[in-house]
């Protein structure tokens, strides 16, 4: 089983290692869904982390994910950056505006991430398709390895059912990673309802701000003195959890 730990930062990246994270999914703007994260936060994970696995978010501005060529072209670019920070995969996804799999888009991303010895993940644009069936062929047919999904739902807890049919529909073509509100407690639950072999989820607490003076008068949007990081105590809880229902698990 394995779990991958979605981080917005440095600190977060490190504190899933700690936790026992076999992956992370790096990127930035959580708050807004996450946006690819600058090349310096790329290359700074990259050497951090010596035993997980980096996959790197590709997604060039909040919103849907109908893209211009101008915006597949800035994609192609920061998959080449991921690729020589020494990123183990990426993840994408594309639509066309009917609601379905924009293949002809994602076929030359496959092709390149094969190239340059990179993972491919298909995100939760999945969520967003009119017919999740025909998008989990069309992904198939386009070599797509794994997709992550919450099941067309807000969450995973609401999308079990569907999860658990994709998951028996994609089985020995392509792996279903359950994603959107999995944490340390709920964990097990979804991997025991839906079948799958892996989860994605933040994990997050919440940290106080340092600042002793604090101006008051400004806001930037949300909370300006709390932030999220990644607990590593949670990261670690979930897997003892999964361990528990697949012994195998290291």
């Amino acid at each position: 089983m394995i779990v991958e730990v979605c981080v917005d930062s440095l600190e977060s990246a490190l504190a899933a290692e700690e936790g026992g994270a076999d992956r992370v999914e790096l990127c930035s703007c959580l708050a807004e869904g996450g946006v690819t994260p600058s090349q310096g936060l790329m290359a700074a994970v990259c050497r951090a982390l010596t035993s997980t696995r980096v996959h790197v978010l590709i997604r060039p501005r909040p919103g849907d994910f109908l893209y211009s060529d101008q915006e597949l072209q800035v994609m192609r670019a920061d998959v080449l950056h991921a690729a020589s920070c020494g990123a183990h995969g990426v993840v994408l996804g594309m639509l066309d505006a009917a609601g379905r799999v924009a293949t002809d888009q994602l076929r030359p991303f496959v092709e390149l991430c094969s190239a340059l010895g990179l993972d491919l993940t298909f995100h939760r644009a999945f969520d967003l398709a009119r017919d999740q069936r025909k998008a989990l062929d069309d992904l198939v047919a386009c070599r797509v390895r794994r997709v992550l999904s919450s099941g067309g739902q807000q969450t995973v807890m609401e999308g079990l059912q569907q999860l658990a049919a994709l998951v028996a529909e994609g089985s020995g073509r392509i792996s279903i990673m359950p994603g959107g509100g999995v944490d340390a407690e709920n964990a097990a639950t979804v991997a025991r309802v839906t079948g799958c072999s892996e989860v994605h989820g933040t994990f997050k607490r919440s940290v106080p701000s340092a600042m002793t003076y604090r101006h008051t008068g400004v806001s930037f949007g949300g909370d300006d003195w709390k932030r999220q990081v990644t607990d590593a105590a949670a990261v670690e809880r979930a897997k003892q959890a999964l361990q528990a229902i697949d012994p195998a698990m290291e």
